[in-house]
Order: structure tokens, then C-alpha cells, then sequence
């Protein structure tokens, strides 16, 4: 199975599409945990502005995006090895602008901007958050050929 249609069944919700481990893997970095840790994200904001988890986060910290696991890898082992293909550029571009929105969604929602917060998550955020995904998929695949 291609990397491109396990990504369509996993988002659809298919369990029984697996990765083998050699199609997880790119030099250390986990394509199922990368998505996951972002896909978590979006549930982990879209709670604090439901109300449904109360947690302070540090809007700067969550913009930055060298801090997690996907971030460590872009800027480093990533940036080595791949930083020559024009899948890692587009990836590492929208992996960005994901933490960028992220940050702003908990600014807004912090500065009392419910509304505002709620549009940049349906709107920028959550495209960003796909194009990641889709991102993951295509700098594995081009790396790997």
C-alpha cells in the first residue's frame, strides 16, 4: 500500500491500515506518531476553547515550532538528510505556519476572543494541520524513492 493510501484510510478512520515499520520510519522520525502528536493538538485546543480542558499554556512556546518531535527532526536530522527535496521545504513551511496558527488560537482564546480563536482553528489551523499530514506523506515517498 502506498504511503498516500494509507494516509486516506487512516484519516477516514480505517484501523486495519498499518505502516509497516520500514513505511514509518525516515531516519528516526515516525510518520503515525507525527500525525497523531498533531492531530492531538487540534482536540487538545479545540477543548480549552469548549471549556472542556483547562490548561495555561505558554502561547510562545506552543508558536515555536523547533520544540516537538517533528520540529527537532525538520531542524535537525530532517534538515541534513532532506533538506534538498522540495517536500521537506513544504513540509517544514507548513509545520511553521501550524505552530504560528496554533499560538494564535490560544492568544485569542486567552485575550477573551472566542470567536476569533474558533475562526482561525476552522479556518487557517485546521488547514494547516492537514497540509502537515499530506506534507509527512509526500517527503517520506520522495525520500524513500
Amino acid at each position: 500500500m502506498s504511503l498516500m493510501d494509507w494516509l486516506q484510510k487512516h484519516l477516514a478512520g480505517d484501523e486495519k491500515a498499518v505502516l509497516s515499520k520500514e513505511e514509518d520510519s525516515l531516519s528516526g522520525l515516525s510518520l503515525f506518531e507525527s500525525i497523531a502528536t498533531h492531530m492531538a493538538w487540534r482536540k487538545r485546543l479545540q477543548a480549552i476553547l469548549d471549556g472542556t480542558h483547562n490548561e495555561n499554556i505558554d502561547v510562545g512556546t506552543v508558536a515555536q515550532d523547533t520544540l516537538c518531535v517533528l520540529g527537532k527532526w525538520l531542524h535537525g536530522p530532517g534538515k541534513t538528510l532532506y533538506s534538498h527535496l522540495p517536500e521537506y521545504d513544504l513540509l517544514r513551511k507548513a509545520h511553521a505556519q501550524f505552530h504560528l496558527c496554533a499560538g494564535e488560537v490560544l492568544m485569542e482564546h486567552q485575550s477573551g476572543n472566542a470567536e476569533a480563536a474558533a475562526t482561525i482553528i476552522k479556518g487557517p489551523f485546521n488547514n494547516f494541520s492537514n497540509q502537515i499530514q499530506l506534507d509527512l506523506a509526500k517527503l517520506f515517498t520522495a525520500a524513500k524513492a
